[in-house]
């Protein structure tokens, strides 16, 4: 909901409209603009507000920021019935300041909002389910809702009607959730650890990974200024046991949260690879911390055949299952798969486990005791990681023209420039690209979003699209990061994931992206649907390195 704040209801004070609710670090960022103070008392003034259905429940527009954006958080979470009914509570009860909205958005199962009362069976059945909170689909399906809509309309003293309906208080008793100190637990967004905090026989709640400003307000809401005065529990969890069990128990208040922090910050990062990494935890069996970090920051470099316990069938899969090859079962007796997996364990770092066979592609030094004492692998010196760039052709165009009398006009159609036009631009075609990408892929570039766990994922470090001059054209080129060479069914897998990004994902933001020259606003494609447009490596282009100019530098 856009909320147009200020420090008080001076007019001379500077307004800011915000989207509620809002991140805490930019909740601060703006408090610190308006002047606004952290406390836990009114701080702010609610000038003015998109909804004026929010501003006529408030008796008081004199509030507190945090309380403003909690209430928020919980409307975030409201389908549009229950603001309704929020708002017919409200215009009932008739709160009086932000903490007793706060306990009302808690309270919502003590009444019923009728807008409608043409079917009664429907109203009647709601009416009961709302009440009993829970109940039994035969249960509800047999109840005869059109009596039971009778009997309460006609028995139920406290009934109010409001310009969203008419409002039943049913028996119900509200809850008292809200001290008006400390917040009730409530995870608006995904959060990986919900930990509690207890000082002085209060609790608050932080949402992990979470800044150091949720914290410093928590710590403020239990009126103690120090970390280690409180007593640090994990209330709810979405880490694995596997993980959550290493965590020494002796840590202190601030070194656990600051563990969590940094578990849950690298958790995140993986999204719905978690439970990759939880099979990559029961081969290499990490038992420290700095284990599970380590293993985590080269997650990627590995590759997990579960099930494979010897040469033989290793082989086999390759041969058969991986897809590397096109196989003819007829020929099946004239193969030697033991003999085809025991050359490739011998030209790769492998080991059999447990529970299969795990090959590493990377350098990570960190991982060298570990993998040594459970595996027995032994990580090659550090090498040089190698670069491999996949060159394609770009579209350029504008929309900008210049007409017969030497004015700039705007075109209604894209006209396609050459490349001495733009040849010039690279570099402000280069601050575009930087621009377009995302902080999430900081680590791995596009990699981030390559969704099989491979030997593909496990070579490819990295890659990130930039631009070039190659022989005097601009082009377009993926930079690779590799740690190890890609054989040619590698390859041209990853050939096909950039193709998908140049068309349909990364490329199709670039294209939106304006880009301003002397000659006027350019926008590039990195992807076109012609029978031209291709992807090919310098050593397929028969280019050297001393014919390429410009692109991104890559430490």
């Amino acid at each position: 909901m856009n909320i147009a704040i200020k420090r008080s209801n001076n007019e001379n004070e500077k307004i800011k409209t915000i989207w509620f609710p809002i991140e805490e670090e930019r909740l601060q960022e703006i408090c610190n603009e308006l002047g606004i103070e952290m406390t836990i008392e009114s701080n702010c003034y609610i000038e003015d507000s998109m909804d004026k259905n929010f501003l006529r429940i408030l008796n008081n527009r004199y509030c507190n920021i945090d309380e403003l954006n909690y209430l928020m958080k919980r409307f975030d979470g409201f389908s549009p019935k229950e603001i309704e009914k929020f708002y017919a509570v409200a215009f009932a009860e008739n709160p009086k300041t932000m903490a007793e909205l706060i306990k009302l958005s808690f309270n919502l199962h003590c009444y019923s909002l009728i807008s409608d009362f043409n079917n009664l069976e429907s109203v009647g059945k709601n009416l009961y389910l709302t009440e009993r909170q829970a109940v039994a689909t035969r249960e509800l399906d047999e109840l005869d809702g059109e009596s039971y809509a009778m009997e309460v309309i006609r028995d139920n003293d406290n009934s109010t009607i409001t310009p969203y309906g008419v409002l039943y208080k049913n028996s119900n008793e509200p809850e008292q959730v809200y001290n008006g100190k400390q917040f009730p637990p409530y995870e608006w967004k995904d959060t990986m650890v919900t930990v509690e905090l207890k000082a002085k026989g209060e609790s608050e709640f932080i949402y992990i990974p979470c800044s150091d400003i949720e914290i410093t307000k928590a710590l403020m809401r239990l009126e103690t200024p120090y970390l280690h005065d409180c007593e640090v529990t994990i209330d709810s969890s979405n880490i694995p046991d596997e993980i959550l069990n290493i965590i020494p128990d002796d840590l202190t208040p601030l070194n656990k949260t600051d563990t969590l922090n940094n578990l849950a910050d690298k958790l995140k990062e993986m999204r719905s690879d978690i439970r990759y990494f939880e099979r990559l935890m029961a081969y290499v069996n990490p038992k420290t911390l700095d284990e599970i970090f380590s293993l985590a920051d080269s997650m990627y470099e590995f590759e997990l055949f579960d099930g494979i316990k010897d040469a033989e069938s290793y082989g086999r899969y390759m041969i058969c299952e991986s897809g590397h090859f096109e196989y003819d079962h007829n020929l099946e007796e004239y193969i030697d798969f033991k003999r085809y997996g025991q050359v490739k364990m011998a030209n790769e770092v492998g080991a059999f486990s447990n529970n299969g066979y795990i090959v590493y592609h990377g350098y990570n030094q960190n991982l060298s005791n570990i993998l040594s004492e459970k595996l027995g692998m032994e990580i090659p010196k550090v090498k040089e990681q190698k670069v491999l760039k996949l060159y394609m052709p770009l579209t350029i165009a504008t929309y900008d023209i210049e007409n017969e009398y030497g004015y700039r006009e705007t075109s209604n159609e894209p006209i396609e420039l050459s490349n001495y036009e733009v040849i010039d631009y690279l570099d402000e075609i280069l601050d575009a690209i930087e621009r377009n990408n995302l902080p999430e892929e900081k680590e791995r570039g596009l990699m981030r979003y390559y969704d099989d766990h491979d030997s593909v994922s496990a070579k490819i470090s990295k890659y990130e699209f930039s631009a070039e001059i190659v022989n005097g054209e601009l082009m377009g080129v993926a930079i690779l990061t590799l740690n190890d060479d890609l054989t040619m069914q590698e390859l041209e897998k990853i050939k096909d994931n950039i193709t998908g990004q140049a068309s349909d994902g990364w490329g199709e933001g670039i294209e939106q992206r304006k880009i301003k020259t002397d000659i006027g606003d350019i926008y590039i494609s990195f992807w076109n649907s012609s029978k031209d447009w291709f992807i090919k490596s310098a050593e397929e282009m028969g280019i050297a390195e001393n014919q390429i100019m410009g692109g991104m530098k890559f430490e």
